[in-house]
């Protein structure tokens, strides 16, 4: 599936892949925190004293579909949260768990955990292609290097070092 989606932006599998290009292409709006009017309280809440009890939200409205993101939070975590949203979208997981105040406002809703990990493994492996880590293993590159390639944080390119075995891999190719 991975594959699949940076065919359909034209990529190969060394260039970088942009959530928010990709989102554009899905059709999926990025909200901007500050249009949406939340009030101060609310602001202070989840942008100040807890900004890490979240990272992004995808919300549904009709046939529209829209993610948004923790302005707080850098960049590069952005960029995964995007992506991690954009993997539940594609493959459409629905929540497990939705709870609503008594206005019918959205207050929490949760995937699974096997879902969850689904949409971990299909944002990683998009935001960063094994045969790409190869190729840039290979060629002496370190995870700093290839995360700012890729536009990632170096957490989640140590994270895919681990869970792909690449650097396994190409030691032993070298022991040969």
């Amino acid at each position: 599936m991975a594959a699949s989606v940076r065919e359909a932006l034209l990529l190969d599998g060394l260039d970088p892949l942009d959530p928010w290009a990709y989102a554009a292409h899905l059709g999926v709006m990025i909200l901007e925190f500050d249009a949406l009017g939340v009030t101060d309280g609310c602001r202070e809440q989840l942008l100040d004293r807890d900004p890490d009890s979240w990272s992004g939200m995808t919300i549904r409205e009709g046939g529209a579909t829209a993610i948004l993101l923790n302005p707080v939070q850098g960049r590069a975590r952005q960029c995964s949260t995007l992506m991690h949203e954009l993997a539940h979208i594609l493959l459409r997981h629905t929540p497990v768990n939705v709870q609503l105040s008594s206005t019918g406002m959205l207050l929490l809703s949760d995937y699974s955990p096997e879902q969850e990990d689904e949409a971990d493994w299909l944002a990683a492996a998009m935001l960063l292609p094994r045969d790409a880590i190869v190729v840039h293993r290979s060629r002496g590159r370190s995870a700093t290097d290839i995360a700012a390639h890729f536009g990632v944080s170096e957490q989640l390119t140590e994270w895919r070092l681990r869970m792909t075995g690449v650097d396994l891999q190409i030691r032993r190719a070298g022991r040969r």
